[in-house]
């Protein structure tokens, strides 16, 4: 015979487990909308802002400006062209602009499309010229002759740019003679400047152009900031190149090298040509494009 209180317990077993879940329902509803109610009542707190840490990276050192929300394109560039006011940014930097191109991945298009991008990054809008001239920086797109090795053209880069025997001919000649005139102009203004002069003959391009560089008397910085101020109209060029200190005379040099490399051949194989040979991504084996900026700190 079956015992009556294990068939009672197992009667009830259900109804007991059913009570105990809907009880538990009614606990966990409970509490979500006293949750909610204390939530209506007070607001989670907004996340914080995130906050910078130093100074803003400026355009000039290799930073993409972000517009802020509401803001204009003139309140940017304000705002990042201020932060270099003159006499406060720190010595020359140099950086290459964009790297060189392997020939086989250059179609005419894109060779054109580059050339045009180049010749506006050298030749920018006089407005953008000013923000330049807050920067103290000035951009180069010359001949790579400023070491003490000349670049020379070979087979691959006259294929790639269908150079003639003659055109060939006269660009090495070009790249040789622009060099050696450098070289000259380098070697008698560290005369002009240094200690013992003798030693001109015995020290390499580079070591002289550091020595130049290096000297706070010479004037290279204040070059620099007074080049700048001068392609946006903001300050007459000098009389007298011979006057000026040694360090001025070899950055303002140097700044001219592209104008007289596209010149020289210009005269030789035809603006059109030249100016190819300048601003084409094909020749980046014997040009060379980079800004330099930082305003000199105040005496």
């Amino acid at each position: 015979m079956a015992d009556p209180t294990s068939t009672t317990s197992q009667r009830t077993s259900p109804l007991s487990l059913a009570l105990v879940s809907v009880l538990s329902a009614l606990l966990v509803l409970g509490a979500y909308q006293i949750r909610a109610r204390l939530s209506k009542g007070h607001p989670a707190p907004p996340a914080p802002a995130l906050q910078s840490e130093g100074p803003e990276p400026t355009e000039a050192h290799g930073a993409t400006p972000q517009t802020r929300p509401g803001e204009s394109c003139d309140a940017l560039r304000a705002r990042y062209t201020l932060q270099c006011v003159i006499g406060a940014t720190p010595s020359t930097v140099g950086r290459p602009v964009s790297p060189r191109a392997s020939s086989a991945t250059i179609t005419p298009e894109s060779e054109a499309k580059e050339m045009a991008e180049a010749f506006a990054w050298l030749h920018p809008p006089k407005d953008h010229l000013a923000d330049l001239a807050r920067l103290c920086e000035v951009r180069f797109i010359s001949p790579e002759i400023t070491g003490d090795q000349v670049p020379t053209v070979d087979n691959k880069d006259a294929k790639a740019l269908a150079l003639s025997s003659n055109e060939r001919t006269e660009l090495d000649q070009t790249l040789r003679q622009m060099h050696q005139s450098f070289v000259d102009s380098v070697r008698q203004a560290y005369a002009d400047g240094a200690t013992d002069p003798s030693q001109a003959s015995s020290l390499s391009v580079e070591q002289m152009m550091d020595d130049i560089q290096e000297r706070p008397s010479n004037g290279f910085d204040q070059a620099r900031q007074r080049l700048a101020l001068e392609r946006a109209g903001m300050a007459t060029p000098p009389a007298a190149a011979a006057d000026l200190p040694p360090g001025e005379r070899i950055f303002r040099l140097s700044a001219g090298l592209g104008d007289d490399f596209e010149r020289r051949l210009a005269d030789r194989l035809g603006a059109d040509r030249a100016h190819q040979l300048r601003y084409s991504p094909l020749a980046a084996p014997w040009m060379n494009s980079f800004s330099q900026s930082g305003c000199p700190t105040p005496q």
